[in-house]
């Protein structure tokens, strides 16, 4: 049976345009978004925690090696409709990809980092409850990150379930971003608010948002993750999916309280 969400969001945005320059000496000549964990790339896991929720559509942001990106994501052959955007510059920070999934990004819509991997289904925890008035984004966050690289990790503080402050190198810190998003359209302005002179990341509109009291942390409520950056890290990841059991999203399931 599916679980039935207080919010009703269809279209997920999977950011993977990046180079992955860190990872690229794990699997010489393939693309960060089609390295293989647990017999899947890396965007398969992205589609199926989509899938999982119940997406309709997924918007999948190109860059590097971009049409054989495509081509690998065609041939999976997942349910949902699937658009790709290009992102004509991968070597810029994130920011920019998510950007150029605006013209074609649903009002509400979760946002995935392409080398995130859950050991189980995740993002309705971001839509269990509707968004409220004035509330324009919604972070997956780890209260009790366990074999993470922290000095690497992107932190968060709280103020309840308000989230006032975002970035690596913040003090003190409340728990770790796992990289999946519930966004508003409000998200394109915040990234129009950066500076030139500031990097143009996810994170940087988030603190926007956050300064805006517009940003709200959703607890991942113990679920194991990796973010999949280093050729260590995919180690890990295989070790921990062959720890979990599976190589790809169990079927939905309610999410926990």
């Amino acid at each position: 049976m599916r679980w039935m969400y207080a919010d009703v969001v269809t279209q997920t945005v999977i950011l993977a345009a990046g180079m992955g320059t860190r990872l690229a000496s794990a699997e010489a000549g393939v693309p960060k978004p089609l390295m293989s964990i647990g017999g899947s790339p890396l965007v398969g896991h992205a589609l199926a925690q989509a899938e999982a929720v119940g997406c309709t559509e997924a918007v999948v942001v190109t860059g590097y090696e971009g049409g054989r990106v495509r081509r690998a994501v065609e041939a999976i052959g997942s349910p949902m409709t699937i658009r790709f955007v290009e992102n004509p510059d991968p070597t810029e920070p994130n920011g920019h990809s998510l950007l150029a999934a605006e013209a074609v990004a649903a009002p509400r819509f979760f946002l995935q980092m392409v080398d995130h991997v859950f050991a189980a289904p995740v993002l309705g925890r971001l839509a269990k409850t509707a968004m409220r008035r004035g509330e324009a984004a919604r972070l997956l966050v780890d209260r009790a990150p366990v074999g993470l690289d922290l000095s690497d990790a992107t932190k968060v503080r709280l103020e309840g379930e308000r989230i006032v402050a975002i970035g690596k190198g913040i003090e003190p810190w409340d728990a770790i971003d796992t990289g999946v998003f519930l966004l508003s359209a409000a998200v394109f302005d915040a990234l129009r608010q950066v500076p030139p002179s500031e990097p143009l990341t996810v994170s940087s509109a988030m603190r926007r948002l956050a300064r805006d009291g517009s940003f709200r942390a959703v607890d991942a409520g113990g679920v194991s993750w990796v973010d999949v950056d280093t050729p260590a890290d995919r180690d890990d990841a295989e070790l921990r999916l062959a720890a979990w059991g599976r190589t790809a999203p169990a079927e939905a399931t309610a999410p926990g309280p």
